[in-house]
This record gives C-alpha cells, structure tokens and sequence, in this order.
C-alpha cells in the first residue's frame, strides 16, 4: 500500500483527538508508551478506542485518566476485526468525513493498480475501487462482531467526525500481534491503513496508523527478492523431511512456533539421527565424522545450529552452538516504535567465547568463502566474499553507513540517548538531521511505486481464512488466546532462574471466566490441561471475572507450557501465520500445588 508500518512520532499520542487501538494492550506491553505519551494524550483531552475481545488493562488504565465516557471498548468476537474495520471505512465514507483533497493528492485514482494473486491476498487500488469491494454496513458488522451497531457508529464519530468548526479530527491508530498474527491478517491490517489514509491521518501531525513494536530493531538487509513471495513455509518444510541444516539464530520454536507439537516431534527425530551418526563415528578423523553427518542429513536427518546467549529448549536439539553477546557487551545500534536509532556503547566484555551476532555471521561467511575456494569452487565463493569484519562497527560501516553516508558511529555517539528518528536527511551543525514523521510531503514509497501514490487495500471480510479455524471453533468449547504479560520478558528465557518471576507465576497462568471454572470443578491455582486435535498444552487456572464466557487467555512462550502446541498449522497466502485463534477443551489435572496456592489471584486489570 506504500506505507511504512512504523510512520509516526511518539508525540503523536499527545497531539491527536483520537487514540484507536487494534488488537494489542499497550499498558501491559508498552508500558512506558502509553504512560509517558498515550497519558498525556488523554489527559490533553484525547478519547481512546480499544478494540480487543477482553477487557484489558489498558482499558481499565485509560478510563482512569480519561474516564469511561471518554473511552469506547469494541469487545470483538474473536477474529472479527477485519468486518468491524470495513464497516467503520464505509461508515466514514458514506458520512462524507474523508479527506478528500488528501485523496484525490496522493491516492492512486485510476481503478485497479495490483491485481489480487498468490502474492497479494487482495486487490491494491483507488479509493472508490476498495470501497466497492469491502463495503459492510454496521448492521451486518454488528451481527458478525457481536458489538452494538451503536458503539460502530460511536467509535466512527471519534475517528473521523470533523470538529463543529468543520476542521478534520486527527486520529492515531495503533495496532500489534491481535491482528498481525490474526485472522486473515493481511487484510485486516489493510483494512487499518485504509481508514487512516481516507481520514488523510498518516503524515499528519496527530496522526499515523503504526504497529506498536516491542523489539528494539536494527538492520540493514538486502531485498527480500531471493526469498520471493509467498516465502516458504519453514516449519512445514522441514516438517515434510526437506532441508539439511537448520540454522536458529535467537530464537525458540519450540515455545513459540505454530502447531509446536508436531513441530517438536519431527525435529528431534531429524537431529537425533544426526547425534546418533555424529555418535557411531566417535574417535574417527575430521572427514570420516563430516561424512558420517552428512550420510545422516541425506537419510532425512537434520543438523542444528543455535546462535543464542542462553541455551534454549531448541538449542538442546543443537549438534553446533554459536554462543552470542547482547546490548551492553557490544556496541548495538537500533531503533524503537517511532524510528529512533541509538548507539548503545560497549560498557563491559562478552561472556566467555561469545560474540555479536554480526560478527558470528561473519565468521561463518569467512570460512564458507575459505572452504569452498579449497574444494575448487569459486564462483560459490565469492558470494562470501567481503565479510571482513573485525567489530560491530565494521559490519554498521560496510552496511548502515553504505546507504547513509551521514551516519557513523562517531555522530550517533553524539547524539545521546535520544539519537535521530530515521530516516536521516542530512548533519547540519554538528547534528544529525531526521525525519518527525514519514510521508509529511503526501508521497508514498514502501511499495516503490514511482508515482508515490498510496494504494488501498480491496480486502472484503470472508471468515476465517486460515485453514482449520471454522472446524476447530465448532469442535470445541473454549477459545484459547495467548497474551503478553509484563512481568515476562518475551518468552520468559531470561526469567527461567528469576526467583521472583517464578514465585509470581510458578506455572502459566490460563485466565478463565469464575463460572467456566465452577461448571468443570476447578479452582484458583488448579493444574488444568488444554487438549485438541493438534496437541496438549498445560498451565494453571487463575480467574478473570471480566473475560467472556467459554474464552480463555494464555500466557505467550511459557517454558512450562506453550500454547503452541495446540495452534494447528493454518497461515494465510503469505504464510504469515494465526496464532491467535484455536479452539480446545479444559480438564482439571491436579489441585493446587503448595506453590500455586500461595499467590495471589487478584484481577490482572487492578490499577494504582
């Protein structure tokens, strides 16, 4: 559609009318954003719109500041987002609060521009064309969402709904995992753009519609061109017995992956033949133990390389472990949610043999160039030529800094903790150069069109998309969610020997409605099991009043329970994958353990 995913300043949450939040709970996840820059937006006089089937703890948090008559929660039925979103796009147009001079500037006009094919989910194109094809109207939307046809009027009003004084409402959208790993994701997330590009709400102060992050990125990276789209199924593939070496850089599957059961099970019996091979030709020479793993890679067996700082639970199926340092035992460049690139300075040595990933890659680069050039080959070589790289500054130099001129070490190091909000346009006394926000001129370029026109996205709602989810919803009682949790650190690998961590939440906590809880016998603290065709999954009740019925909500990558392991295998065309939507039934296992019985189960939403 031509918009980058991370377009606006955080300050934006302060200077806009409206905060329109999809499918991500920011209080919980983004603590420091939403308290140091969605607040102060509320408290300026902001109405905040949160669309997520649970009530959550930024709804609870906004309604303190702002007060509930200033905040509007959609509780969704699951997976309900894109009809919800094409309902409000149709409402808004048909009311005429569209920017239409924004429009008609720096919107494709003519019809269709990308037709829909296995490499587009749905047609790219005008204003008029998307509107066509994705019109619903709210009563049709309420039906299917399960949300009054009042509160869809209501949350268009606050999007888009010019002032009395006829100036255009600014509104800033933010969305996360509830729709980027949902129900026919690419659409849905489409569908967002779509409403921020009629309201003329990108490029606009106040304005933006952004995913939220949480990662702190920095890369530099060619074209996707040689993964080609739609991108392989990896998960699938090896599932299927194809490939030979798997190469896991900082990352767990095995907590965190879609259908992880089936998963598990065939990638341990892949690398276990290549231990049992590396095993039978122990005391033989280099080329005799090379022969004997590569004999068991063409047998089907498959040989694992983790880069990690920690050893994971897929790193225990590891024959080859590349141990890696992190922030603050290298010197990293990254940027946050609004582009902000920093240089965090080396202040103490990497553990041990460990190094930056950056020069792991390297290394590995250096001698794949050495060794193929000994075999005679080449041509093979010289694509590992160049990486002679001795420090993460070389690797900024030889990648960043060869498309950015401007930017170097020494000016980033200049510049503070507050860096420079990419993309930097030029250094003018002694400073870095950024960019507030993207698109600001009314071009377009993610998509690299020419003409800088943005595209809409003509994604019409069609159910579940992914395979497998209708059957599954029909099969079972319970819908299983899987959250974020602020007290863990992503898939909670550093918080494995944290004692108050543990303490806290011995096992995964499995939030549950008191009546589901009371109809099958179980009780706060309680071990219950998650069974469905795809696996089992384990954790502990804890109950949540303000959850729906027959709805329950998981922690995210628990090292004692993934809710993977019951999430089937379904993705959309671009195999980006729906690990929010499974279906399975609840039994009780255990009573509470003396661990569990002695913490406390009050509401995750209390509020100072």
């Amino acid at each position: 559609m031509g918009v980058d995913e991370l377009n606006y300043a955080y300050e934006d949450y302060q200077l806009t009318d409206t905060i329109f939040i999809v499918g991500a709970n920011p209080m919980e996840t983004q603590t420091n954003l939403f308290l140091n820059h969605m607040v102060k937006g509320l408290q300026n006089g902001a109405k905040m719109i949160v669309v997520d089937p649970r009530r959550s703890i930024t709804v609870a948090s906004a309604e303190q500041y702002a007060g509930k008559e200033n905040v509007l929660h959609l509780p969704i039925n699951e997976g309900t987002d894109l009809a919800l979103l094409n309902a409000l796009f149709a409402y808004i147009a048909d009311q005429g609060w569209v920017d239409r001079e924004f429009i008609e500037k720096s919107t494709f006009r003519d019809g269709v521009a990308v037709r829909q094919n296995e490499a587009y989910p749905a047609s790219l194109g005008s204003f008029e064309h998307a509107l066509e094809q994705v019109r619903m109207s709210v009563e049709e939307a309420s039906k299917i969402c399960g949300v009054p046809a009042a509160d869809i009027v209501k949350a268009a009003e606050w999007i888009a709904r010019p002032h009395e004084d006829g100036s255009r409402r600014k509104c800033v959208t933010a969305y996360e995992k509830g729709v980027i790993w949902g129900n026919d994701n690419y659409r849905t997330v489409g569908a967002l753009v779509n409403i921020a590009l009629a309201t003329g709400n990108i490029g606009r102060e106040g304005g933006g519609v952004c995913r939220l992050g949480g990662h702190q990125e920095g890369y530099f990276r060619p074209s996707d061109a040689h993964v080609g789209r739609p991108a392989e199924y990896v998960d699938q593939f090896l599932i299927r017995g194809l490939g030979g070496v798997h190469h896991i850089w900082a990352c767990d599957h095995y907590k965190t992956t879609l259908n992880a059961s089936e998963f598990k099970r065939v990638h341990k019996r892949r690398s276990d033949m290549v231990k049992d091979a590396i095993d039978a030709a122990a005391g033989g020479t280099r080329e005799q133990l090379v022969d004997a793993i590569v004999a068991a890679i063409n047998a089907g067996g498959l040989f694992v390389v983790d880069v990690d700082i920690i050893h994971s639970q897929i790193g225990q199926n590891a024959h080859v472990i590349l141990p890696a340092c992190e922030s603050n035992e290298m010197n990293l460049t990254s940027m946050n949610g609004e582009r902000r690139l920093r240089l965090s300075e080396k202040y103490m040595d990497p553990y041990g043999n460990s190094r930056p990933d950056c020069l792991i890659a390297a290394g590995i680069a250096q001698h794949m160039e050495r060794v193929l050039r000994e075999m005679g080959h080449d041509a093979y070589a010289d694509q590992f030529k160049g990486f002679d790289w001795k420090t993460e500054e070389d690797a900024f130099m030889d990648g960043y800094h060869s498309a950015n001129p401007e930017v170097t070490y020494e000016r980033l190091r200049a510049m503070g903790a507050n860096g420079v909000q990419e993309p930097v346009v030029g250094y003018e006394n002694g400073q870095l150069v950024g960019a507030k926000r993207l698109y600001a001129d009314g071009r377009f370029t993610r998509h690299g069109r020419e003409d800088g026109k943005a595209l809409f996205c003509a994604g019409a709602w069609r159910g579940w998309q992914a395979p497998g989810k209708a059957r599954e919803k029909a099969s079972h009682r319970f819908w299983i969610n899987n959250v974020r949790a602020n007290i863990f650190w992503q898939n909670q690998f550093l918080d494995q020997d944290n004692e108050f961590i543990q303490d806290r939440y011995p096992h995964p906590f499995v939030e549950m409605h008191p009546d589901d809880m009371v109809e099958l016998g179980i009780n706060p603290g309680d071990l219950i099991e998650i069974v469905n065709e795809n696996g089992v999954t384990q954790g502990m009740a804890y109950p949540m009043p303000t959850l729906k019925r027959n709805t329950v909500a998981m922690v995210f990558g628990s090292p004692a329970g993934s809710q993977g392991n019951v999430v089937n295998p379904g993705v959309n065309e671009l195999v980006l994958p729906d690990y929010k939507h499974t279906w399975g039934d609840i039994r009780k296992i255990s009573d509470a353990t003396p661990e569990t019985r002695a913490i406390s189960f009050k509401s995750h939403e209390a509020v100072l």
